[in-house]
């Protein structure tokens, strides 16, 4: 392993982890994508009271996934949970590309049913590899570079519907939706098939198997791969951690703003039918598009955020979204008749400088998270706090969606803004500052404020 003045540098072992969880997150993306146009051309079929609950059905099966799956990985294990993870979303996936091509062969009823099974079976397993390998990252990761390695693996999520968007997007200019969607989900099985190769390359959480009570086998993975520095006790160093529900409430509001504005955003926007996009697949592909590549680009940050105070960086992320989102909501929900009401160019401006944010924000999160709870139940923490966030996503998909209200939409968007930033700013003034501290400091503080 490397050394430097800084510490564990990042060896093999830490780069095959890296490999792994990007590429799940990249399939997480690809689901996401596929999921919305995927529900977005059968919504040409189906009634129209189904859209707004069908689209409701992803993010409840995630949040799903992140609970059940998070509390598993505190049970059996970092790496053991992949096993069933993975599964789900393979048959998931593969599910979805089934219910497209039979569309032409059985009844539209019939396929659209294949299709919200799968999608169900998919969100699940997506859902499931968060808390787990968020835990895993922190656990394994050496401290100055935990910031990094967790900003960029959940980065792919973002690159993943990008990816996702540009490959349906250039399909749609050559054929129809059908076979554009499915040529999505093929590249995501492809991405998939080496996901699980590189999986079974990657060690267990040295530190939860500790916490079981497995200490010779966890000094044995250890040695085996120069993860020994995640063992070692820095007595010298002590921080104390605000309350438990102070750190919940907190992470929930950060995790409720950042959250649903970015789905409401980037995603399931594309179905209201007030907007420049509305009614044109290729132009509501492009939305897709332009929001995951601003969160895509943004999440380069992740190269430099351990640079950066955790506390100011969490404050800057929600008062940009706060202010990029306030135009937003004047041209397109208070002037939307107007000439700029109309423009496809300022909007994908707009979205795209927006999203920068929300991705901040998302960092935000991904970094605080698994930060401010212990290794023995790190996981079911997670799942549990992202729990909140999906509910509220969930209720306000479904509220929104059925509205159909462009103006109701984005303020909703606006007034979580607001109470992201609130939460940003209760952090910044009584929070604690967790940049580069070794685990196990983290754990100690955690476990002493609980």
């Amino acid at each position: 392993m490397n050394k430097s003045s800084r510490g564990p540098g990042l060896s093999g072992t830490h780069y095959v982890m890296f490999m792994s969880y990007s590429l799940t997150f990249l399939i997480w993306g690809f689901v996401t994508a596929s999921g919305v146009m995927t529900l977005y051309y059968f919504s040409n079929h189906i009634p129209r009271f189904l859209v707004p609950l069908s689209a409701a059905l992803g993010p409840i099966f995630l949040m799903i996934g992140n609970v059940f799956m998070g509390r598993l990985a505190d049970i059996v294990g970092r790496r053991g949970i992949y096993v069933y993870t993975m599964a789900l979303y393979t048959i998931g996936l593969i599910g979805m590309g089934s219910s497209i091509l039979l569309m032409n062969i059985i009844s539209v009823s019939k396929a659209f049913i294949l299709f919200i099974i799968s999608y169900i079976l998919a969100e699940i397993g997506v859902g499931g590899e968060e808390p787990p390998a968020l835990a895993a990252t922190t656990e394994l990761i050496p401290p100055n570079y935990r910031g990094a390695m967790l900003v960029l693996i959940t980065n792919f999520d973002n690159i993943g519907a990008t990816i996702a968007s540009a490959i349906l997007l250039l399909a749609l200019m050559r054929g129809t939706q059908l076979s554009a969607t499915w040529t999505m989900i093929s590249a995501a099985i492809v991405v998939l098939i080496v996901a699980i190769i590189t999986r079974l390359l990657t060690p267990e959480s040295v530190r939860w198997l500790v916490t079981k009570g497995k200490v010779h086998e966890a000094e044995r993975i250890a040695k085996e791969y120069g993860l020994s520095y995640a063992l070692t006790e820095s007595p010298g160093q002590l921080i104390k951690f605000p309350s438990l529900w102070f750190r919940t409430l907190v992470l929930s509001l950060l995790g409720v703003s950042q959250l649903v504005t970015y789905g409401l955003m980037a995603y399931y926007i594309v179905y209201l039918p007030s907007l420049p996009f509305s009614g044109d697949e290729t132009l509501a592909t492009q939305v897709l598009l332009w929001a995951n590549l601003g969160a895509s680009m943004a999440g380069l940050i992740g190269f430099i955020v351990d640079r950066l105070s955790r506390k100011t960086f969490t404050l800057f992320s929600y008062l940009g979204g706060l202010l990029t989102m306030i135009p937003i909501f004047i041209i397109y929900g208070l002037m939307t008749n107007s000439h700029l009401g109309s423009s496809l160019t300022i909007f994908y401006t707009l979205l795209f400088l927006n999203m920068v944010f929300s991705e901040f924000g998302w960092a935000v999160r991904t970094l605080l998270e698994p930060e401010l709870y212990p290794t023995k139940n790190r996981a079911t923490w997670v799942g549990m706090v992202r729990l909140i966030a999906w509910t509220i996503y969930v209720l306000l998909i479904y509220y929104l969606l059925a509205s159909t209200n462009a103006f109701t939409y984005l303020l909703s968007n606006l007034i979580l803004y607001v109470i992201g930033f609130s939460a940003a700013l209760a952090w910044f003034i009584h929070g604690t500052e967790t940049r580069g501290l070794p685990i196990n400091v983290l754990d100690k503080a955690a476990d002493k404020s609980n």
